[in-house]
């Protein structure tokens, strides 16, 4: 009697996820380079020279740790002022970011990346799927949730301003926040994670502003 095969074993179920992926993306694809629209304040440069001014005192206050402590507000147009003015590109994860202070330590935070650099070499066989001209083209990225600080785990960690994503966009499509865990790390986690100062203790989100103590 002829052989029956009841499977082809790990080969397929792999060709078979390969192949859902790359048909959702290509499904995912029609709005992830969309633009969303801009909710935040954007400054001039006044408002960036401000905003310079207010962090290089609070730094300066923190490195004496003499006296009470001692708070900065920053207001939305200054933060993005200073994100498009006075920072470069090595120091932002993201291009063209943007900040929005929505209150209640809730943060939304928009830019771009090339969609490589979103999903990193752990998704290569998928992305070598795609049409290359989608491979380097930056998507835009929109996440919010709740800022807190964050310590590291170990002695030598740096102290951390933390975004706990509970949305997320990438174009007009909404992806689950659970994505986030299974990225790489790279620029995509980074922009959920912004190194901060050993003497800051605290930060404050209220509706279009920031304010920062620092202890003494």
């Amino acid at each position: 009697m002829p052989t029956v095969k009841t499977g082809c074993g790990c080969g397929c179920l792999t060709a078979g996820v390969l192949g859902l992926l790359v048909a959702g993306l290509v499904w995912f694809g029609a709005g992830i380079f969309d633009r969303p629209a801009t909710q935040h304040e954007v400054g001039g440069p006044a408002d960036g020279r401000r905003a310079q001014q207010k962090l290089f005192g609070l730094a300066a206050s923190g490195s004496h740790r003499r006296g009470e402590p001692r708070s900065i507000t920053v207001s939305e147009r200054e933060l993005n002022a200073l994100l498009a003015r006075h920072l470069s590109s090595e120091q932002l994860p993201l291009a063209d970011a943007g900040v929005r202070l929505v209150g209640d330590g809730v943060v939304e935070i928009k830019g771009r990346l090339p969609l490589l650099d979103v999903f990193g070499d752990s998704f290569s066989a998928v992305i070598r799927f795609l049409p290359d001209r989608w491979v380097e083209k930056p998507v835009w990225l929109w996440l919010r949730g709740h800022a807190r600080l964050e310590t590291g785990a170990s002695r030598g960690d740096r102290r951390r301003l933390r975004l706990d994503v509970e949305s997320l966009r990438v174009g007009s499509r909404r992806l689950p926040a659970a994505v986030l865990s299974v990225l790489p790390d790279g620029p995509m986690r980074r922009a959920t994670r912004w190194p901060v100062p050993d003497s800051v203790d605290s930060v404050t989100v209220e509706p279009g502003r920031l304010t920062i103590t620092v202890r003494p």
